[in-house]
């Protein structure tokens, strides 16, 4: 009998659930907003009807399923199985979220970090197919990331190996919203694209966006800088450089063969991939100018996939 597994990726506005097969097809799936405002409860609420709606889809029982991997957007302990806390989320102080599932569905079920679940989503099935060392770099927001060696997940001592958006590019400089100074996402993330864009509006540069500067979006801006806006291209440009930057100091580290860019500023195509590369380039010797630098293939069903196959993983290894 081929095997299925039920992966989960939870945000904090939408969580998407779905049966998962063993060549990573996706055989049912099912998507509704979390409403995370109304706390945990009501969350894992949500997640156990998601369950049995993908479940009742594709046709399956909960015996047929042999687990359940959540991807998560915040701290935990893998291990345990527990949830510390969820920045963007209330009410998951401390919450055993997979024994929770376990008990209330009867299936062994596993919690990973979010973009972890991503990253190993793009590694089994996606863009990082055929190589064993790989990072992952995700763009919204802010910044996450995944790194695998040696064909496995790297969480670290504590599993919050890969928080590559808090990799230091710039000595005391900006305001990071972890506190810190000069990390990579107080550059390069969404939001740090637009509030450097609006810098340069403020300092007098004129730009096709001018007009726009209450409503502008990262997506803007790339559209801008493919079309020519000299202001717009600056940014985009800057922050492929920003990127780069890190991608090397990782390149330089773990000698990674392939770093996959995955989110929605990656539509920007080769204005941002281009910078990306000549900064390594000009950075790195051997490794960074070996590493492949390419997009994302999975876009949303990336931290589905991921998640099932890390139930997977977890099961297998299991005494």
């Amino acid at each position: 009998m081929a095997s299925h597994y039920i992966g989960i990726d939870l945000g904090g506005t939408n969580f998407r659930c779905g049966v998962i097969d063993e060549n990573h097809q996706i055989v049912s799936k099912y998507e509704t907003p979390t409403n995370a405002q109304e706390g945990s409860s009501a969350v894992i609420d949500k997640l156990v009807d998601g369950i049995e709606r993908v479940c009742l889809t594709a046709e399956k029982l909960a015996d047929d399923i042999k687990g359940v991997g959540i991807g998560f957007p915040g701290p935990l302990n893998q291990e345990r199985g527990l949830v510390f806390n969820a920045p963007n989320m209330p009410g998951w102080e401390n919450v055993p979220l997979a024994d929770i599932i376990r008990e209330r569905t009867g299936i062994r079920t596993f919690i990973e970090n979010d973009a972890n679940c991503a990253g190993w989503g793009e590694f089994v099935h996606g863009a990082g197919r055929g190589v064993q060392n790989m990072m992952m770099v995700t763009l919204g927001t802010g910044i996450g990331g995944a790194i695998i060696i040696g064909g496995k997940l790297h969480i670290g001592r504590d599993g919050a190996a890969g928080e590559l958006g808090h990799v230091p590019i710039i000595d005391g400089g900006r305001r990071c919203g972890c506190g810190a100074s000069g990390c990579v996402e107080a550059y390069a993330s969404a939001s740090s694209v637009v509030r450097r864009f609006r810098d340069m509006l403020d300092q007098g540069w004129k730009s096709s966006l001018s007009d726009r500067y209450d409503t502008l979006t990262s997506y803007d801006i790339f559209t801008a800088g493919a079309a020519g806006d000299p202001v717009a291209l600056h940014i985009v440009e800057e922050t492929g450089h920003y990127l780069g930057v890190m991608a090397s100091a990782v390149a330089e580290l773990l000698n990674p063969e392939r770093c996959v860019v995955a989110g929605g500023m990656i539509q920007a195509g080769e204005i941002l991939f281009g910078a990306i590369r000549r900064t390594c380039l000009n950075r790195n010797h051997h490794p960074g100018r070996t590493m492949e630098i390419v997009p994302a293939e999975l876009g949303q069903n990336a931290g589905l996939i991921g998640a099932a196959d890390t139930a997977r993983v977890r099961l297998e290894a299991a005494p």
